[in-house]
């Protein structure tokens, strides 16, 4: 007997056929039946239902957090005309948010790219990782008026502000914010969640020269 692919065999015969119909109020899936007389045939009826119900997944980003990094997010996300809608996830209703933080995996269809946009490190990186968990694509933002070399590392969910300067062969880790105007030198190497801050400058000098102790945030 064949069975597999959420496919199996009933007890009055039918080969029954299970596929995602959505998700509930909890954002656990939902599931529906279609049945066959074959394997192939309720197959191919599941199928022909997805063909369906499937639409067309946009280009919109989620930002979490809408206080003043996340709304100088949105107008650099803006200004990337790559996204058709950019929405805010924050806990204050009263900040015109679609929800709450918490709710984020309910988003993750109409929105499948988000970032995290709050200034306490241990908050965004951990909602970093809430996101990569959830099936969220986590993007590198780059105002169009940065300057980056094109054989830099930057890591996911990280933020280029305005005017700012990214060096051959720098490294930037994941969840970090590089403020207007700051410079990141080449051969500099920036931690996950550093925060460079408007206008300071980063070389492998003052990398070597403070010992590890803290120079961004």
């Amino acid at each position: 007997m064949r069975t597999g692919d959420n496919i199996r065999q009933r007890a009055d015969g039918r080969f029954e056929a299970r596929y995602p119909k959505g998700r509930d109020d909890r954002g656990r899936l939902v599931y529906g039946c279609c049945y066959g007389r074959t394997y192939e045939e309720a197959a191919e009826k599941r199928e022909a239902l997805l063909r369906q119900a499937r639409p067309v997944r946009e280009m919109n980003l989620l930002i979490l957090g809408a206080g003043s990094h996340g709304t100088e997010l949105r107008e650099l996300a803006r200004s990337l005309n790559v996204f058709r809608r950019v929405e805010f996830l924050d806990d204050d209703p009263a900040k015109g948010a679609v929800g709450p933080c918490a709710h984020l995996e309910r988003y993750v269809w109409e929105y499948p790219v988000a970032i995290p946009a709050v200034g306490d490190k241990a908050l965004r990186m951990r909602w970093l990782e809430e996101l990569v968990r959830a099936g969220f694509v986590l993007p590198v933002l780059i105002h169009p008026t940065a300057v980056v070399s094109a054989n830099a590392a930057i890591g996911y969910g990280t933020v280029v502000a305005a005017r700012a300067a990214v060096g051959l062969g720098a490294v930037i880790g994941r969840g970090c914010i590089i403020s207007s105007g700051a410079t990141i030198d080449r051969g500099v190497v920036i931690p996950d969640g550093s925060h460079v801050q408007c206008g300071q400058v980063v070389t492998v000098q003052t990398q070597l020269e403070e010992k590890g102790a803290p120079i961004y945030g």
